[in-house]
């Protein structure tokens, strides 16, 4: 109901309530008025000061909590759609973000994987030491953190789990220690995040395996480092591709 009818409702409903309660003084008072309006209502209301009073007061109040309440629920509702315009606002710049970041893990991927094919070894880690330095910025992160706050929590922390791979990622910048097996996870779990958070991302990542979410569970991490389970098990286990 919009507002200006559930003030109406009220004032009228209020009326209603006082024309009924004075009538019913004068049907049935020690005070008799001549049935004539409006002569009616100037004598019930000399006659019954106080019940008049005290209608009118309630009225007054009830009006006037309305009001409050009223302008209480204006409130919410402009901070509801402020909320929501900012949710959208940060959906659509990260979302931006995540894809360019994901073409860039995706080429940082390719490239540690081809590093026993011929060509320069150093040159191709020297780009993906620099390509690490573009998605890792710290001044990107402490932004980024604090706009996904706008967010709800299972989207707030899918984000965080992205921002922790990435700044993992950005721990290989030495191109002369570089350590390639050790950048490929991060970089591969960081991959996996854009995805779950901008499907629409995946392409990037054509011809590139990825592991399916079953297949590295916590237990199944666990069972694989224990060697207990070999890797890959679970995936074929689950009918993916190994």
């Amino acid at each position: 109901m919009k507002r200006w009818m559930q003030g109406l409702s009220i004032i009228l409903g209020s009326i209603a309530v006082t024309v009924a309660a004075l009538a019913a003084a004068v049907a049935w008072g020690p005070h008799h008025c001549k049935i004539a309006f409006p002569m009616v209502i100037g004598c019930a209301m000399a006659n019954y000061e106080n019940l008049a009073g005290g209608l009118f007061a309630a009225s007054a109040a009830l009006f006037a909590g309305w009001l409050a309440w009223s302008a209480v629920q204006v409130q919410i509702s402009a901070e509801e759609r402020r909320a929501t315009a900012d949710r959208m606002e940060v959906e659509k710049v990260l979302a931006g973000d995540i894809d360019s970041f994901a073409e860039a893990l995706a080429a940082i991927w390719r490239t540690l994987e081809s590093l026993e094919e011929p060509g320069d070894r150093k040159t191709k880690i020297a780009a993906v030491v620099w390509g690490i330095k573009q998605i890792t910025d710290p001044a990107w992160l402490s932004t980024s953190r604090k706009m996904v706050t706008a967010l709800g929590w299972e989207r707030r922390r899918k984000y965080e789990a992205l921002f922790s791979a990435l700044e993992t990622v950005g721990q290989f910048r030495n191109v002369d220690e570089f350590d390639v097996n050790g950048a490929l996870i991060p970089v591969k779990s960081a991959g996996g995040y854009c995805e779950e958070l901008q499907p629409a991302c995946s392409p990037h990542f054509d011809g590139l395996w990825r592991r399916s979410h079953k297949a590295w569970s916590i237990g199944h991490a666990i069972e694989v480092q224990a060697g207990v389970a070999k890797y890959g098990q679970a995936d074929a286990d689950d009918g993916s591709q190994a």
